[in-house]
């Protein structure tokens, strides 16, 4: 590599560290904490209700400690998710052998729609759910044994059994990507294996969703609301502020425990009936812009990979497209998911994450990324990094929803 496009690439990682760094201040500065403590704010205290593990992991800090708690568990997704996008980043610039292109296939992974950005302004539970999708796909992608493609499989199935008792929908999120990483990264086993590898992968996590939808009890709010502890915490948009007044550090304290038993308790008196209504309130127009926005990110992540490893998505279409039931289960999962979730644009960008690890993979090892890449290409890099930083439209969870105050 000559002297100046080693600048070139040097320049580049110095951008993406400025950029991490700003995105970083903000999030620690000016986005307020609350919304993600919400998630850890019920437990089983009153029996089994969805979500309660996640509460249950503030338990583990003394009470005069849970505000600390919940403050160290608003940040555990990001960081675990955040560290499972070094090491993606890490196996696709290295894992099979070096080379430019590689380098920015890794440059992108932080840029990406389900980058860096969604690490830190996505940061619920299934997040963590998210991070044991890419270790499972990197095992996937450096085992060679048909042992260790189960045993992962295994793992993968039990810890997202787990997790969904933090959060019911993270099996539903992830399963396309877990097909899609067995069938195009494991091609290289036995069906017998791949399709046990599946099995072992889905039943345990898709069986603990049921379970909550099912045994999760309702009508319990006021119980709920009743071990909700007290303490002020800052809540701007109860304040209304101005736009002036947020970029400036606008403060505004709320009670916790009247927050939480205004905007979130109720939720769990809610049917699957209710969320589809509350859902379909947003209206068509809404649900079309997000999807349209969804769609374009889907598009970018794809293209992106595709433009700067010289690897055409086809290629690894043409995998999926051998295990068709796969990938057809792997996206009904998302329709209970859309149905009772506004969070249209997030649930593309889970798609996109789906797809875009296992296609990142997949690319890095392919002749092509071999080749050395073309003026053409240079420019697409540049210019594609420079948009997804400075446009991550990723952030955005959807639209029509109220924001609580």
């Amino acid at each position: 590599m000559s002297r100046r496009r080693r600048w070139f690439y040097i320049t580049v990682g110095l951008f993406i560290s400025v950029w991490m760094a700003v995105l970083m201040t903000v999030a620690s500065t000016v986005i307020p904490d609350l919304y993600w403590f919400s998630y850890y704010s019920i437990d089983y205290g009153v029996g089994f209700v969805r979500r309660g593990l996640a509460g249950e992991l503030v338990e583990l800090f003394p009470d005069d400690r849970y505000f600390t708690g919940l403050r160290v568990l608003r940040w555990l997704p990001t960081i675990a998710y955040g560290g499972a996008l070094v090491a993606l980043a890490w196996v696709t610039a290295t894992a099979s052998g070096r080379s430019e292109r590689r380098l920015m296939m890794a440059f992108l992974v932080p840029v990406l729609p389900f980058g860096f950005t969604f690490a830190l302004f996505s940061a619920r539970p299934d997040l963590l759910g998210a991070a044991a999708l890419i270790g499972f796909a990197l095992v996937l992608k450096r085992t060679g044994r048909a042992r260790s493609v189960l045993i992962a499989g295994a793992a993968y199935g039990g810890i997202t059994a787990v997790l969904a008792l933090a959060h019911e929908a993270t099996p539903l999120l992830f399963g396309l990507g877990a097909l899609s990483a067995i069938a195009v990264l494991g091609r290289r086993h036995s069906g017998k294996t791949l399709q046990l590898c599946a099995v072992l992968a889905l039943a345990p996590a898709l069986l603990a969703t049921v379970g909550v939808a099912v045994f999760g009890r309702r009508g319990v709010s006021e119980s709920l609301c009743r071990s909700i502890p007290y303490g002020t915490v800052n809540w701007p948009a109860s304040g209304r502020p101005t736009v002036g007044q947020i970029l400036r550090g606008f403060r505004f304290d709320v009670e916790y425990h009247d927050w939480i038993c205004r905007n979130i308790v109720p939720l769990y008196d809610q049917s699957i009936a209710d969320a589809a209504r509350y859902v379909a309130d947003i209206g068509p127009a809404l649900l079309a812009a997000a999807t349209a926005i969804g769609i374009a990110l889907l598009a970018a992540s794809v293209l992106a990979i595709s433009q700067v490893s010289g690897v055409r998505f086809a290629r690894m279409l043409t995998l999926l497209r051998a295990r068709p039931l796969w990938v057809l289960v792997g996206l009904a999962l998302f329709i209970p998911v859309f149905m009772t979730g506004v969070d249209w644009i997030r649930w593309w960008v889970t798609i996109a994450l789906d797809i875009g690890v296992v296609f990142l993979l997949f690319a890095n090892g392919e002749p092509e990324v071999d080749d050395p890449p073309t003026r053409r290409t240079r420019t697409t890099f540049a210019l594609a990094l420079a948009l997804l930083a400075l446009f991550p439209l990723g952030i955005l969870p959807g639209f029509g929803a109220a924001v609580p105050i």
